[in-house]
């Protein structure tokens, strides 16, 4: 069994920007701009460099969006012509995420629809759980998420979970009761669910 060193925050305070892959970026700033109203706030190119994990061209597009609350959105354009990434293989991304504030939920869906985009949903998931999937011009999967509990809470305290949940799902991936009780003393858990 391993021991999981003491637990220090590392001092981030959330995604500084997640950087994708495009081959036509005219159609991903529609989009973005357009779609999810995200403004385009940096153009650049970006040289090759060798053994830094930077993409493997030179002089590439690098283009930023602002996804509000101090957040960047990122779109490298590679050339046409190669081959899609599979989203549901190890080490790939399998979707992103928007949190939407409750009070506005229905209606930024009812504008992704309006924009002609295909939109999965807004469908119950469980718990604070309602998401609408939809893809963006280089199939990447979106999901707008929001917390229709009623309850006033931030992301992350929404998904707290009781010892109970918590260890019933661990114990499904951990046959060893000591791995089990080393990640949840880790964990932060509360003591019953909030209702509303």
């Amino acid at each position: 069994m391993s021991k999981l060193p003491e637990m220090k925050p590392l001092r981030t305070r959330g995604i500084d920007h997640l950087a994708f892959v495009t081959d036509d970026l005219p159609a991903t700033m529609d989009f973005y701009t357009r779609v999810l109203g995200m403004q385009l706030v940096h153009v650049r190119r970006v040289p090759f460099e060798r053994d830094r994990g930077q993409p493997p061209y030179d002089n590439l597009r690098h283009y930023f969006f602002s996804m509000g609350n101090d957040s960047l959105l990122a779109f490298f354009e590679y050339p046409k012509g190669l081959a899609r990434q599979n989203r549901d293989l190890p080490g790939g991304m399998q979707h992103v995420a928007f949190h939407v504030a409750p009070d506005a939920f229905d209606a930024v869906v009812a504008h992704v629809k309006g924009c002609g985009v295909n939109v999965i949903g807004p469908v119950p998931l469980g718990g604070r759980f309602w998401s609408a999937y939809f893809y963006d011009p280089n199939s990447i999967r979106l999901e707008l998420a929001t917390d229709r509990s009623g309850l006033k809470r931030g992301v992350v305290e929404s998904v707290l979970q009781t010892e109970q949940e918590a260890r019933a799902e661990l114990a499904t991936l951990f046959s060893d009761p000591q791995e089990v009780e080393k990640w949840l003393a880790h964990m932060p858990i509360v003591k019953e669910k909030a209702t509303v």
